[in-house]
């Protein structure tokens, strides 16, 4: 998406006499691989001209192409960037970064702080020991089903500096996990008129068409995609045993190729470079913009075998443009469906998975049609427009609200 958009039009703010755009201060983890930023810069893209925006990036500038390309981004719309601290959370970065987000507060004087995360959380709630220039006006994006699945302790100390705060979230998915986390630590839970599920918002391009191995049949070989982090979230611990399986039952050629980084990046180069199966097998960083890596028709199915999910942004951008997923029944990515979806298993189910993913290799055209059946319902939920208003409408009630 450019920044040549038609602005939505919001209301005004009156600052000492003079009319103009609402400050908002956007605060995510880093310019790299993850939902989280895609939104939050595909808002900002979105909103431009209606919201004067400025980005604060907890864990320092861009270190991967990804990570360039979303810098250029926010450049091309003119939109400042400060960065917070390299230095680990928590070994003192929560409080280096929150350091810095409160000094650049005090610069900017924002109307609206919106916070992606629970790391970007942590450090405003670090920022606000440092003194703030009064109470600030908050909203929150829920990116996850799972909250503060390593940072518990933390996340109810970080909880309890947010109340107030008005609530999007990626799913129905992402606002029971909030509530569960709240009631878990005997927190007020965020008021059912405080927060909403705002979908994410995905371009529209139209795909080119499907791949040979669709329309030319069994000698060509078929290609598998992952995309997305090498972390515990994504199930890519599984995804060894899952293509092991799954090669026993196939009788097309198959070409697998494993993008992303993270966590398990080291066990899963160790894998690709030992497998025996008859599968040819490569890995790689992540792919930039793959929305348009998928309409190119790139890829004939992709393997998502995650255990939690806020929203699959891969499997709305794979499902708009008509390549069908093998996922996993777990709340948030089921959001994405429209009706029944054929493959579809539990999350953890290894031997489930890989029957799914050999039927859709044998069986593509029927695959291609599940997938393509999804597609009609897609542009409407998950439109970049609509996020954008939805957004918009979002910090018009934060400007009236009192603030936190």
């Amino acid at each position: 998406m450019s920044c040549s958009k038609a602005p939505v039009h919001t209301e005004p703010v009156q600052s000492e006499g003079v009319t103009r755009k609402p400050k908002v201060l956007q605060v995510i983890t880093h310019l790299a691989l993850g939902g989280a930023e895609e939104v939050a810069i595909s808002l900002a893209e979105s909103l431009h001209q209606d919201v004067d925006f400025t980005f604060f990036v907890v864990q320092g500038g861009p270190r991967s192409e990804i990570g360039r390309d979303f810098y250029l981004r926010l450049q091309a719309c003119n939109i400042p960037v400060y960065t917070g601290t390299m230095v680990p959370m928590k070994l003192g970065g929560a409080m280096v970064a929150g350091l810095r987000l409160n000094r650049l507060i005090w610069r900017v004087r924002p109307d609206i702080i919106h916070l992606h995360t629970e790391i970007p959380e942590t450090t405003y709630a670090c920022a606000t020991l440092f003194g703030l220039p009064g109470p600030m006006k908050l909203v929150r994006t829920i990116h996850n089903t799972s909250l503060w699945p390593a940072w518990a302790r933390i996340g109810a100390w970080a909880e309890r500096r947010l109340g107030g705060a008005r609530v999007g979230s990626v799913s129905k998915g992402g606002l029971d996990g909030l509530m569960r986390f709240q009631d878990a630590y005997r927190i007020p839970r965020t008021p059912e008129q405080q927060s909403q599920v705002i979908y994410a918002g995905v371009s529209r391009d139209e795909p080119r068409g499907p791949g040979p191995a669709t329309l030319n049949g069994d000698g060509v070989p078929v290609r598998v995609l992952f995309a997305g982090r090498f972390e515990y979230q994504k199930g890519v611990d599984l995804i060894p045993e899952i293509v092991e399986q799954a090669a026993h039952l196939t009788t097309r050629p198959v070409e697998l190729h494993i993008a992303g980084s993270g966590t398990f990046e080291r066990g899963l180069r160790d894998w690709v470079a030992t497998q025996r199966t008859s599968w040819k097998i490569t890995i790689g960083p992540p792919i930039p913009n793959l929305a348009a890596y998928l309409n190119n028709g790139n890829q004939d199915l992709i393997l998502m075998p995650s255990r939690f999910e806020g929203l699959s942004l891969v499997a709305v951008e794979s499902l708009m443009a008509g390549v069908p997923i093998i996922a996993t029944k777990i709340a948030g990515l089921q959001e994405v469906f429209h009706g029944e979806y054929a493959l579809l298993a539990e999350a953890g189910d290894m031997k489930g998975l890989a029957a799914l993913l050999a039927l859709a290799i044998n069986d593509l055209e029927g695959a291609t049609a599940e997938a393509l059946a999804q597609r009609p319902t897609m542009f409407d939920r998950f439109s970049q427009r609509g996020m954008g208003t939805n957004y918009l409408q979002l910090y018009q009630r934060a400007l009236v609200d009192a603030p936190t």
